[in-house]
């Protein structure tokens, strides 16, 4: 009766310390930058609900409230930070930094943006004549913003084992933080996680997050930094082949269920892609991205490395000097010059003709890690979340 009663005990003590465990990842705070990347001197705040106390200074008792309806306009001049309220209301002190906190909901307006709706707390300051934001919020906030803007699907399983990734992915890098330098912990960019506030909020993501609430995805007893994109087109490439990492748990595969029809994505829209560029255009993209001085011009490229897959990892500019660069490093400057949704990955193949250059290929992102529309077809597939999680990080444990 005594060891059952100590095995009760024990069991107890492992499921308390399990939720204690939970609650420290998922309302945990995490500071994220907004813009970062972006040079602006001018915001609007408005007040959508609650009552936000808004604090000037690190340590001056200034203090303000911003109350429904309200609304502030804060600028960088050249003594500092300086604020208008709607109600009339100056103060023109100068402060390094303003902070709003307290409230439910605001709205962010920043020029040549969208709108933000933003929860938890906002703090902004100013660094290199420009004004710089951090959005403070809980780990699960985060977790339910940025996958109801990526999570593709409406599939449970799928967005069960999409919310855990990113999980994982958030305790990773605020383990291992990658803007040391920087106000805030991880960034709004898609190498940290995308970020947009709550504008996009979706309650099943909301409820999902909470039902994986504190699930981390792990490797040999640790945490793991999980990869992912939105489309692979048929095949998963090892993190080994596309950054050189070693990662055993993003290992090349086919995204491909035995017995379970068709590719896991090939429902995805991007699963084929097609483009046609202008060479003069091409060549532009080359000088603009890579070109540095007369010795440093280049007038073709041509691919160097490909993987299994048929992805392109590594590709040689023509020139006076050539030089190699990676694939990853290559399809960022492709995307930032012909945008998002032009050339969409690196596995590909191309047809000249004689004034334009045709693209056709197969995938959207760098084809490692976890593959959204895949995770949605293997749901499809009567496929849990843990086996979802399971196919595309091989070798890992969810606990």
């Amino acid at each position: 009766m005594k060891k059952l009663f100590a095995k009760c005990i024990f069991l107890f003590m492992l499921l308390f310390a399990g939720s204690l465990y939970a609650q420290t990842i998922d309302t945990q705070s995490i500071k994220v930058g907004i813009f970062p990347e972006d040079d602006f001197t001018t915001i609007r705040i408005q007040c959508f609900s609650g009552n936000w106390r808004v604090e000037f200074g690190t340590a001056s008792a200034t203090r303000e409230y911003l109350a429904e309806g309200e609304d502030c306009t804060i600028m960088l001049v050249p003594k500092g930070l300086v604020a208008r309220f709607s109600d009339g209301k100056d103060f023109n002190v100068g402060y390094d930094k303003i902070t709003l906190k307290g409230g439910d909901l605001l709205n962010l307006e920043i020029p040549d943006h969208q709108p933000m709706l933003l929860q938890g707390s906002l703090t902004v300051g100013h660094a290199d004549a420009f004004i710089n934001l951090v959005n403070t919020v809980t780990v699960h906030q985060h977790i339910v913003s940025s996958i109801s803007k990526i999570g593709i699907t409406n599939e449970p399983e799928a967005l069960r084992a999409i919310c855990t990734m990113a999980r994982t992915r958030l305790a990773w890098l605020m383990a291992n933080p990658q803007h040391k330098e920087s106000p805030y912990d991880i960034c709004d960019a898609s190498h940290c996680m995308p970020f947009l506030g709550c504008g996009y909020n979706r309650e099943l993501v909301d409820l999902l997050t909470s039902m994986t609430d504190g699930q981390i995805i792990r490797h040999a007893g640790k945490p793991i930094m999980p990869r992912y994109h939105n489309t692979c087109g048929g095949k998963i490439s090892s993190a080994r082949d596309v950054y050189g990492a070693d990662e055993p748990y993003h290992q090349a595969k086919a995204d491909l269920l035995d017995g379970k029809g068709s590719e896991n994505c090939f429902h995805s829209p991007n699963f084929h892609w097609s483009i046609e560029l202008q060479k003069v255009d091409v060549l532009d993209f080359l000088s603009m991205a890579f070109a540095g001085g007369a010795d440093r011009m280049y007038n073709n490229w041509e691919p160097k490395k490909v993987d299994a897959g048929g992805r392109i990892l590594e590709v040689t500019l023509r020139g006076k000097m050539p030089k190699s660069v990676s694939g990853t490093e290559f399809h960022k400057e492709l995307a930032e010059f012909f945008g998002p949704n032009g050339i969409k990955s690196m596995k590909f193949t191309m047809e000249f003709l004689r004034r334009t250059i045709i693209f056709r290929g197969m995938g959207y992102g760098d084809g490692t890690g976890l593959c959204l529309y895949g995770a949605d077809g293997l749901a499809k597939k009567s496929q849990k979340y843990l086996d979802i999680v399971k196919f595309y990080y091989p070798g890992t444990e969810v606990k």
